[in-house]
């Protein structure tokens, strides 16, 4: 019997780990502020900024900068792009949509102008990168529209996410 209650928390503390990250902790990284007391957004200024080619699998890093050690990276492959985190490449075409993406689809985007971002809700730690499409709309609605990408630290599961910021 102790075993059976036993595997029933293990499988209980994994769902957990596993599940998407909460909407407020998507629009926390998608603005790099908390919007929610349960949240905790930590902003990376990046001071300096280095691209190397042949980086990694075929990939050219267009931004890398380190952050308490770790290297993050920006990276750029012959028909994909990917984020770098701590030596492992996560391509931006497998990443996970969450939520209602308003039909948009995984994309690139200009890393000098994202917003980098560490966050924490409970246990659960994300590495964030959050932009608004390359200044688009930068005088119309559009400017609202953010996306932005989620790597959960624990399960390095690669979320991606859209949503006007006003909501």
């Amino acid at each position: 019997m102790k075993n059976k209650f036993a595997a029933v928390i293990i499988f209980t503390s994994s769902i957990g780990w596993a599940a998407p990250p909460s909407e407020n902790l998507v629009k926390g990284c998608l603005q790099a502020r908390s919007v929610a007391p349960a949240v905790t957004i930590r902003n990376i200024t990046v001071e300096e900024a280095f691209q190397e080619d042949g980086y990694a699998n075929g990939f050219n890093a267009i931004y890398i900068f380190k952050y308490k050690y770790v290297d993050m990276v920006y990276a750029q492959g012959k028909r994909d792009q990917a984020l770098i985190y701590s030596g492992k490449l996560y391509r931006l075409s497998k990443s996970t949509p969450i939520g209602d993406n308003v039909e948009v689809k995984s994309t690139a985007f200009n890393p000098m102008l994202a917003q980098w971002s560490l966050a924490k809700e409970g246990k659960r730690k994300y590495f964030c990168v959050g932009f608004n499409f390359d200044g688009l709309g930068q005088s119309g609605s559009f400017q609202n529209l953010h996306g932005g990408y989620l790597l959960n630290l624990k399960t390095r599961d690669l979320y991606f996410a859209v949503r006007d910021i006003r909501q």
